[in-house]
């Protein structure tokens, strides 16, 4: 169930703020919520084409925790957001990541990128995709706040996150420009 549609918009409400209120007054126990990690944006960035069109805005959200050495750890949660100036295809988007992936694969790492990529939709200027990571929930790719895939398999967030923020990323100014507000 979803209270509220970004985690890192949310503000209790009075419905939460009475029951936590009632709670402690009627000496009964809090539950124990699930920490919600608040993220802040550390860098943006341009993706061109041939260095002269734009293909889409990078935004890079990460947490007070986040430092360039655990940025891709499964502890750390993380969101990149893309907006696209262009239209792109699924298919564009696959043969990207398959550029970019490292060879080989382990199994449960190539049954959670085809599952991914079975979810990639097409977009046209002005969809935003928003892969993001956190503990609880795993990996996530939301095409315009939607829900589009999820995993928790072990080691993902840092093979698909490393497309844009690894060793080796489809863009090393991108790369550079994302990680701008870790690198102070």
């Amino acid at each position: 169930m979803t209270f509220f549609k970004n985690l890192h918009d949310w503000q209790p409400t009075r419905g939460v703020v009475l029951f936590i209120l009632f709670s402690v007054l009627s000496g009964r126990p809090l539950p124990v919520l699930a920490e919600i990690p608040v993220l802040k944006k550390s860098g943006q960035a341009t993706a061109y084409w041939a260095g002269l069109i734009p293909v889409y805005d990078a935004q890079l959200w990460v947490s007070d925790i986040t430092t360039y050495p655990n940025l891709l750890s499964d502890q750390t949660p993380l969101r990149l957001e893309l907006c696209y100036h262009v239209a792109l295809s699924k298919e564009n988007f696959i043969k990207a990541a398959k550029k970019g992936l490292p060879n080989p694969l382990s199994p449960s790492h190539i049954e959670a990128v085809n599952q991914l990529h079975l979810a990639y939709e097409n977009v046209t200027a002005g969809d935003c995709y928003q892969l993001s990571y956190d503990a609880m929930n795993g990996t996530q790719l939301r095409l315009n706040n939607q829900l589009k895939f999820q995993t928790k398999t072990p080691g993902f967030k840092t093979l698909y996150f490393g497309l844009w923020l690894g060793q080796h990323p489809l863009s090393d100014t991108v790369k550079t420009t994302l990680l701008k507000g870790l690198l102070k």
